[in-house]
């Protein structure tokens, strides 16, 4: 009878962490999102600032980030969220660092690394203070998205108007750039560092470089702008997002090779952010033109779950809250 019960649990699905979590941005309704992954439902809407684009939360479930980009006047400001309490813990006041946009969290889970479109810098921001402890010059104009490698020092930006992407080192402070393609807007970067991946918006393609060598390897070709770009946990596949063509596609990261691609049913459902589950197996996306997120099976390329939010879903980050 006990063996019988042990193999019926272990055929089981596992249960729903009750602790992970995603958030997502709103940006017509200006406000986040906090889902639950157990039940698929809000547990909670915040106001953010007006045009809320990207999100981040810190690795630790304490707190998350959102950048407030702004609609006709240029956003200056961050909204962070406290995953415990599930409220509005603070809005920092960014001063002239205007249209803030990309932004990840640092190892220490309290600074948040953040780009200014206008300005061309890397803000990094205390959020537990709400002070800016330092910035780190680009080069470039119009740095977009950001990533950081796994070690926390170097941070990489995709800078749309030149059509380069920027090694900001987060200690020295000096960039190194590369000329890549056009209207340079999507990046992705491996957890090892060892290569990124860059998307053209007019060109409609994605350019791999060895960071190593610094130098563009390949140029894959997904017929329209590549919106986002992510690395699975383990850096072995690589999903991208077109949203003017509501496809999800799905690649080999050593291959450089197209290994899926998915037509997302629903008309103009135009697919957006990318957060990977750290299990690897699935993907959260954000579906702007139906409001929702879907659930990706990445080995099946198939959506298996719609969650509703806010108007206009674009940035989405995963955490697991704190007790």
């Amino acid at each position: 009878m006990i063996g019988l019960l042990f193999a019926l649990s272990a055929a089981l699905p596992p249960l729903p962490d009750p602790s992970e979590i995603l958030v997502v941005t709103n940006k017509q309704a200006s406000t986040v999102s906090i889902l639950s992954l157990a039940t698929g439902k809000a547990l909670a809407t915040l106001p953010t600032g007006a045009g809320p684009h990207e999100a981040t939360a810190s690795a630790d479930g304490r707190w998350a980030v959102v950048t407030n980009y702004g609609a006709q006047q240029p956003g200056n400001s961050l909204t962070v969220v406290d995953l415990a309490s599930l409220t509005v813990a603070r809005t920092i006041d960014l001063g002239t660092y205007t249209r803030p946009h990309g932004a990840i969290f640092l190892l220490d889970n309290k600074t948040v690394a953040v780009t200014s479109e206008t300005t061309g810098f890397v803000v990094l921001v205390d959020v537990t203070s709400g002070q800016i402890t330092g910035t780190r010059p680009t080069g470039q104009a119009v740095s977009h998205m950001v990533a950081v490698a796994a070690d926390g020092r170097r941070a990489f930006t995709a800078n749309i108007q030149p059509g380069t992407i920027s090694a900001v080192d987060l200690v020295a402070g000096e960039p190194r750039i590369l000329q890549v393609s056009t209207q340079t807007e999507a990046i992705g970067v491996a957890p090892d560092a060892s290569q990124a991946w860059v998307g053209s918006n007019d060109k409609g393609t994605v350019s791999t470089v060895n960071i190593a060598q610094w130098k563009v390897t390949d140029t894959l070709a997904v017929g329209s702008w590549p919106y986002r770009i992510s690395f699975s946990p383990d850096g072995r596949r690589v999903l991208v997002t077109t949203p003017n063509s509501d496809e999800i596609w799905l690649f080999d990261a050593a291959a450089r090779r197209q290994t899926g691609r998915l037509k997302v049913a629903g008309a103009a459902s135009r697919p957006y952010g990318i957060i990977w589950h750290p299990d690897g197996k699935s993907a959260y996306i954000t579906l702007t033109g139906l409001n929702q997120v879907g659930v990706l099976d990445v080995d099946r390329m198939a959506l298996t779950q719609f969650l509703d939010v806010g108007a206009a879903p674009d940035g989405i980050a995963y955490a697991r809250r704190r007790n």
